[in-house]
């Protein structure tokens, strides 16, 4: 796989310490109706999830001008197996495979790890640790998804270093709502905004649906740069142009559920 489809799989999976926000809105710690919303992050030995992705990757282009590169893949996110980590955590094992055509056989791409407990549902990919979910959640709910992980951190997209981390606020827009994702119709889902971001040089979305006994079955990614706003005079359409015309590098990403057990 190449680099610049990597770190897009990196962040659209991304997804031990006890957490604490300072934030106004965190819901407080209590154990009303949390049990019923461990549904929405269901950890099971052969339970399976089968998206198609669909993204465009923004590059510059030799000579000048942006090159846009997209693809629609199939992936297919198993949970494996179990095993305890250093502090006795019980994880479970999350094998991602991909492939181009339902016609074609698994390939597997890596394996991440998840956990969940009273108070945290937590995703591993890539040695990065996110922090999903909190437990119980309400419409106020907001909290540090990215807790563990340094804002200015860099990665590489299309050969490109970029700070996708910055400004991540985890909140909860919506929950036990029904709703229509692809082929199917969930009774209680739960809508979770991560990024929502937008400045005249950067656009951070990251937007996110999860099922009950189901879990993930929606996401929406932009994570795109552009220096369009910067020429001198501005272009008169700097601020309404849409992002997908004026994005030079980074990536939009669209996955929805097509299968699962």
């Amino acid at each position: 796989m190449s680099s610049k489809y990597f770190y897009v799989g990196l962040l659209a999976a991304c997804s031990l310490a006890v957490f604490q926000s300072c934030s106004d809105r965190q819901t407080e710690t209590y154990d009303s109706g949390a049990a019923e919303q461990y549904a929405y992050f269901p950890l099971q030995i052969g339970k399976y999830i089968v998206y198609q992705v669909d993204s465009v990757v923004y590059d510059f282009a030799a000579g000048g001008g942006t090159l846009r590169d997209s693809s629609s893949t199939f992936v297919q996110e198993l949970v494996s197996d179990t095993l305890r980590d250093q502090n006795g955590q019980l994880q479970y094992l999350i094998e991602r495979s991909e492939r181009k055509s339902p016609n074609d056989p698994w390939q597997l791409r890596h394996i991440g790890a998840a956990m969940r407990n009273s108070s945290q549902a937590i995703r591993t990919e890539n040695n990065l640790r996110f922090l999903k979910l909190i437990f119980p959640m309400d419409r106020r709910s907001e909290w540090d998804g990215h807790i563990w992980i340094d804002e200015n951190r860099e990665i590489e997209i299309a050969g490109e270093r970029m700070r996708p981390f910055v400004n991540w606020l985890y909140e909860v827009d919506s929950i036990d709502v029904q709703a229509i994702v692809g082929p199917f119709s969930f009774d209680s889902t739960l809508v979770v905004t991560e990024v929502d971001d937008n400045n005249i040089i950067e656009r951070r979305l990251s937007r996110l649906r999860y099922a009950k006994n189901v879990g993930l079955v929606w996401r929406e990614q932009l994570i795109l740069d552009s220096q369009y706003c910067n020429q001198s005079p501005p272009p008169a359409d700097c601020e309404t142009r849409p992002w997908e015309l004026k994005a030079e590098r980074g990536y939009i990403l669209r996955q929805v559920v097509i299968a699962f057990n």
